[in-house]
């Protein structure tokens, strides 16, 4: 009997270890003084801003989310809608996606990690165009 409850155990320390995932390291995001402008992208629609309280206000906004289990392992997020938002710097771009899914919103770096946002902060990316 002792060895059935010494095997259940294991198992189930195993099993809860296994469960529990590793979370994506916080996001990692250009200072705002490094980016020149800001494109948003909802579908077929971009919007570029160039105004720096936005781009604070996004930045500080997008840092904030929070990491999650589920891991980036593509260029874009396999999601049929998303909003891309790209950060311009004088000597090039870094990309980040905004989507919903089963009522949640997070926020995708490719290959880095998935991070939940609010559901405010989504809505000010949409409403961007």
């Amino acid at each position: 009997m002792k060895k059935y409850i010494s095997l259940f155990l294991c198992l189930t320390c195993i099993l809860t270890l296994v469960a529990c995932g590793k979370k994506a390291a916080p996001i990692q995001l250009p200072q705002t003084s490094d980016i020149t402008s800001v494109d948003v992208t909802v579908g077929e629609n971009t919007t570029n801003h160039s105004d720096t309280t936005w781009i604070s206000e996004i930045i500080s906004d997008i840092s904030s989310s929070e990491p999650t289990s589920k891991q980036s392992v593509q260029d874009f997020p396999q999601t049929e809608s998303y909003i891309k938002i790209d950060f311009q710097f004088e000597t090039g771009t870094s990309t980040i996606f905004a989507y919903e899914e089963n009522g949640k919103h997070y926020i995708e770096q490719p290959y880095q990690g998935i991070y939940k946002i609010d559901s405010q902060l989504y809505e000010r990316l949409q409403e961007t165009n």
